[in-house]
């Protein structure tokens, strides 16, 4: 099926530091594993694109995945301008297409444990080698089950604590079911009493799982950007609630800009 959508663009939403397992193929088409289904996109143009799923699917998992009912272009345009920076509005320019996903809660969990002092290849690595006995993301109760030894084996180093503590804390609890009805504040906090979770990756998780799009996750790319061009702070509370997407334009044109854009 295809869809037309003014503010779409596969490419920088699998280069923008939001999802990992994102397989882009020799035909230009993306491999989209989630929710346990396998979506392949095609990009024809800047505003049409093809998906190779039924309505079904379409309207239960990949309209709210790709955030399709939010309209960014608008926002992007009225924050902008609420700012006032030059620099956010050519990043906004810059980043044109990029949305926020909203992916699982689990695995994207795992992701963004997995990145803290990381690069984007890397983690795409640790993934694919946490993925490969299974075929698909495991469980937690399969994450939890190779044990400390086999995960750290797949490249995770230090974190193979933090990831069976926190696989143990998703088998023990409905995390999805005491995250329901919280405040972002809420749901920051809650996620922080998961081993590996700091200030940061519950940020991310709240951003690009949970749909707060008022998370503002600070790396060493955002605060060198707060510090060179908003006086050593984003104004989040000028952001009209959306200060998380304007965070992903920032990121996405500073690591443009530097050329550090890892595929």
């Amino acid at each position: 099926m295809y869809i037309e959508n003014n503010w779409f663009s596969a490419d920088k939403i699998h280069l923008s530091g939001q999802c990992f397992r994102w397989e882009k193929r020799k035909d230009g088409s993306f491999l989209i594993p989630a929710f346990g289904k396998e979506l392949v996109i095609f990009q024809e143009t800047d505003t049409k694109i093809y998906l190779d799923c039924t309505e079904e699917d379409f309207k239960s998992i990949w309209q709210s995945y790709f955030d399709l009912s939010f309209d960014y272009k608008s926002h992007a345009e009225k924050a902008a301008s609420a700012i006032g920076s030059d620099y956010l509005s050519t990043a906004c320019q810059t980043s044109k297409g990029v949305r926020i996903l909203k992916q699982e809660l689990w695995e994207t969990t795992v992701s963004f444990i997995i990145s803290a002092n990381n690069n984007i290849p890397r983690i795409r690595k640790i993934l694919a080698a946490i993925c490969e006995p299974f075929g698909r993301f495991p469980s937690a109760q399969e994450l939890y089950s190779m044990g400390e030894e086999k995960i750290r084996q797949c490249g995770v180093g230090y974190r193979d604590k933090y990831l069976m503590s926190t696989a143990k804390f998703f088998i023990e609890k409905d995390v999805e079911k005491e995250l329901n009805g919280l405040s972002y504040n809420e749901a920051k906090a809650y996620l922080q009493k998961l081993s590996g979770v700091g200030p940061k990756v519950s940020d991310c998780i709240s951003l690009f799982s949970l749909g707060y799009k008022d998370a503002f996750p600070r790396d060493v790319w955002i605060k060198r950007i707060e510090k060179e061009h908003f006086d050593g702070h984003f104004p989040e509370e000028k952001s009209l609630g959306g200060a998380g997407i304007l965070q992903q334009y920032l990121f996405y044109y500073e690591r443009s800009l530097n050329e550090a854009l890892e595929k």
